[in-house]
């Protein structure tokens, strides 16, 4: 198979590096051998001591670089576990803003849209106010006029009535009441009209006193009555304006409670919004750091180890090389 292949040609390298090391030791061992026996002294012994020395030399660099290391795999290890989890909590923190400014933004719409009515309900209620109050206005402009003139009617009414009785009535015509008489008499009946003009201007001579009483209270019974009804109709009409004003009061005030609330909320959804959306950005640039550096420690961290591996194998080399030739 192709990792057979790999272990066979694995071997075989490691075979060929251990022979050649195991060569060059043996010839750097013959020449010591040759240049002690040139100097009469114990090359053997020479030799082995030289070999064990580079044993021990090569053993403690191979340790030292285990020790190394050994702490740069625990810093790979410690900064993937610590970018892991900062990739994570990272992740969560972009779904949990994407998912607030979701929530909010559609609340803030809600409420902009509540603001909206709101504001129209109010404008509406002043609206019915505003023609309410100038109707009013209207009517008991009307009806003050009314009542003024029913109530001089049935004063110069009731003096004349009383001026017939004392025999006065020839000279009512020429005194204020006299000209008040013939304006309230302006709308009654054309006979009955010219009856009481004839009888105050020609006195005694005219028409009965008795028959031009009759008529005039028969004038003062109506307008009485025609100025109570007026007098009810305003009373009522001032009852309904009234409470419709109080009605409409209350409709302003709450739309105006709500509508100082609604503005309230959405101006804190706008800020919070704001605020989500420049977290989620930042949060977004971290995690894009966070998973670029992640890639490249984990690509530092195998090219490193996968060096130290094959510098553990060529220290395991060399010692068994410097034992085969020892």
């Amino acid at each position: 198979t192709a990792a057979a292949r790999l272990r066979c040609s694995h071997d075989a390298r490691a075979r060929d590096r251990s022979a050649t090391m195991r060569c060059a030791i043996f010839l750097a061992g013959a020449a010591a051998v040759q240049l002690e026996t040139q100097m009469n002294a114990n090359p053997i012994r020479r030799v082995v001591s030289m070999l064990q020395s580079m044993q021990k030399k090569v053993e403690k660099e191979s340790e030292e670089e285990e020790a190394l290391f050994a702490k740069f795999e625990c810093s790979c290890e410690t900064s993937t576990k610590e970018l892991t989890a900062s990739v994570a909590d990272e992740k969560q923190q972009i779904d949990d803003l994407s998912t607030a400014i979701e929530t909010d933004s559609a609340q803030k719409k809600q409420v902009d849209e509540e603001l909206v009515r709101h504001k129209a309900e109010r404008d509406e209620a002043n609206k019915v106010v505003a023609e309410a109050t100038s109707l009013r206005k209207k009517e008991n402009k009307d009806f003050e006029s009314e009542s003024a003139d029913l109530k001089a009617n049935l004063e110069a009414m009731k003096k004349a009535i009383a001026a017939i009785e004392k025999g006065t009535s020839s000279a009512f015509l020429q005194t204020t009441d006299g000209a008040a008489l013939l304006k309230a008499v302006s709308g009654a009946a054309d006979d009955d009209k010219e009856t009481i003009t004839d009888f105050f201007q020609q006195g005694s001579q005219g028409a009965g006193s008795d028959e031009i009483v009759g008529i005039l209270k028969t004038m003062v019974e109506e307008m009485a009555e025609r100025l109570a009804d007026i007098e009810k109709a305003e009373a009522e009409a001032v009852a309904n304006f009234e409470a419709l004003s109080s009605a409409k009061s209350k409709e302003i005030a709450a739309a105006t409670e709500a509508i100082e609330e609604k503005t309230a909320r959405t101006g804190e959804l706008a800020v919070k919004i704001a605020t989500d959306s420049n977290d989620l950005k930042s949060v977004q640039g971290a995690l894009a750091a966070d998973e670029s550096y992640l890639e490249e420690l984990t690509k530092d961290c195998a090219e490193k180890k996968k060096l130290y591996e094959e510098a553990k194998q060529t220290r395991a080399d060399e010692i068994v090389a410097i034992a085969d030739t020892i």
